[in-house]
């Protein structure tokens, strides 16, 4: 027969879509720990640190001045709710609140001039530099220099994603081994399930057909309350949602059986790290992956095309 519909690429199938839904589960509770550690506010928090510490606003002043006085200005205390540090902070807000504290001794319409007076007029300090550095390039157009001080705040929120993103994935690995020991979710105990029970194996190969069809998991995070940053929603598709059938199927091939010492083996140590690695590649890629092989079980065509209709094209070629 080959690898197209043999038992082999069933096996395959049936862990992958194991993984791609523990990886949701994953997703769900790392999102949860999140918000209960209300890590969004302290990265940004950090970041914001990183740019204006070590900067005074007079002499003998404390290095960390400026940073207090930035969360001392109005516009910032206002979208605090709580005491919690903002989740979310714009370009646009950031630079007119550094810009207000560099021309605090200017009341009224602003100008270049005085932005560039009231950044050399403040200590040494890394602020000094960057502002300088900044709006020294801009011509001498006040709104110019606003826009880099946005690009400079921007620059700097692209490392905290990356810390954020670093944090998550720590978070993911805690997470999975958590999870994996929890439900006895060990890789290897599940191949030989799949591969000894036809009945089993052929549920899971359907369903996982039908997950096939589903949207790709994605979660997305948004601030409609304009006055409330500090709370963002988290919103996801219908593919971050387990079925009943989806649960009950994990429930036939996870779980513990006896006693402790009777599940513990070097093949159940083995096939608890490979679940752990699986699920820290996290849902996206297992979905994608999910749906290759797919495409093979099919022949080449994935379980929602062999259903569609081409679709018509133009000189230009097919419509976005």
């Amino acid at each position: 027969m080959g690898l197209f519909n043999s038992t082999v690429l069933d096996v395959i199938i049936g862990l992958v879509f194991v993984y791609l839904l523990l990886s949701i589960l994953c997703t769900a509770a790392n999102e949860w720990v999140a918000a209960i550690t209300k890590r969004r506010g302290k990265m940004l928090e950090k970041g914001i640190h990183q740019l204006l510490e070590k900067q005074p606003t007079k002499p003998n002043a404390s290095p960390d001045a400026f940073w207090t006085a930035f969360y001392e200005h109005p516009l910032l205390t206002s979208i605090k709710h709580d005491k919690n540090h903002p989740t979310y902070i714009s370009p646009r807000t950031f630079a007119a609140i550094v810009t207000d504290l560099l021309t605090a001794a200017k009341p009224g319409v602003v100008k270049y001039e005085d932005l560039e007076t009231g950044a050399k007029d403040l200590p040494e300090g890394n602020v000094k530099k960057s502002v300088l550095a900044l709006v020294q390039r801009s011509n001498e157009q006040l709104e110019t220099a606003q826009n880099a001080i946005e690009g400079w705040f921007n620059d700097a929120m692209d490392r905290v994603t990356g810390w954020y993103k670093r944090r998550t994935q720590i978070w993911t690995l805690v997470i999975a081994l958590a999870l994996t020991l929890f439900a006895n979710a060990d890789t290897i105990h599940i191949g030989r399930q799949l591969w000894t029970d036809p009945v089993l194996r052929a549920a899971v190969v359907e369903e996982a057909k039908v997950r096939a069809q589903k949207p790709r998991p994605t979660v997305s995070v948004e601030y409609k309350d304009e006055d409330d940053p500090t709370n963002p929603t988290v919103t996801r598709n219908e593919g971050n949602q387990l079925s009943d059938r989806e649960r009950d199927l994990l429930g036939q091939m996870l779980g513990w059986h006896g006693s402790f010492r009777e599940n513990l083996g070097w093949s159940t140590l083995l096939g608890w790290l490979l679940t752990v690695l699986a699920l820290s590649m996290g849902a996206p890629f297992w979905f994608d992956l999910l749906n290759k092989f797919m495409n093979v079980r099919f022949a080449g065509k994935s379980p929602d095309e062999a259903s569609k209709k081409p679709e018509k094209q133009d000189a230009k070629g097919p419509r976005a």
